[in-house]
């Protein structure tokens, strides 16, 4: 459908409207002429000029309708619509399949989204990077080679990592951005140090994999023993990361 054509039809069907839904469309009409600001890093090859402006939009109107942050299932739909838009050949991995959320191009990627209420600007925090129900998993701490393997496997199934990142959430400002933590980074866990908390009260013992490089903690893996059994990712910095882009933006969320 065309430009034209589309605009012919909306003609045609706003007279018909009702009141409440007048408004609706003016709340969307709104949210296109309130402040923002995108950006992308110019060596980005997934998040374009054209894709850095219409995934930004998406994000606008969720939060023309709600306060809360973009969720995981809302990322992932929205990322795959704007590129297909955008001619990328992009598909979702199908319902439960391990490892990648997306294929794009020929490229397999891992979806998370960061957004929690204490957020820290320069270290990224996954709460559920998977889930770590096979294995075995006590209170030996020789059970978090294979817990970390299952990392490792996990990864191996993936060429990319991005996470959407809510670092400032509503009143009315917002602010995301969308990171690639580099696989090659997330691999040096194969030889990390691995402790396991056996004071804990916690069954099966949590534990950790601490990733160093000298002096200097990397980031750690999250054993959590908790009624999830999933692994996390604490205090990963995003200066070796790659910022694809941002999206500054205010939504007015009354109209008259």
């Amino acid at each position: 459908m065309t430009k034209e054509e589309r605009i012919q039809r909306l003609n045609c069907s706003i007279p018909e409207l009702s009141s409440y839904r007048l408004q609706l469309v003016d709340k969307v009409v709104g949210v296109f002429q309130t402040p923002k600001t995108f950006s992308r890093d110019r060596d980005s090859s997934l998040i374009t000029s054209q894709v850095l402006e219409d995934f930004g939009d998406v994000l606008r109107l969720h939060h023309a309708f709600s306060r809360e942050p973009f969720s995981k299932d809302k990322f992932e739909y929205a990322l795959e619509r704007v590129l297909i838009e955008s001619r990328f050949s992009a598909s979702l991995a199908l319902r439960g399949s391990r490892g990648y959320d997306i294929e794009i191009g020929e490229e397999r990627f891992s979806l998370k989204t960061e957004a929690a209420k204490g957020i820290k600007e320069n270290t990224i925090h996954i709460s559920k990077f998977m889930e770590l129900g096979g294995g075995q998993w006590g209170s030996d701490p020789s059970d978090l080679i294979g817990l970390r393997q299952q990392f490792l496997n996990n990864l191996g199934g993936v060429q990319r990592i991005l996470i959407l990142r809510a670092l400032q959430k509503g009143t009315p400002s917002y602010r995301y951005e969308l990171v690639e933590i580099p696989k090659q980074l997330l691999a040096k866990a194969a030889d990390g140090r691995l402790e396991m908390k056996i004071d804990s009260s916690q069954n099966p013992k949590p534990g950790y994999c601490y990733v160093e490089e000298g002096s200097e903690l990397l980031f750690l893996l999250y054993f959590d023993g908790g009624g999830e059994r999933k692994l996390q990712i604490k205090g990963l910095k995003k200066a070796p990361c790659l910022v694809h882009g941002t999206w500054d933006f205010s939504v007015i969320t009354d109209n008259p």
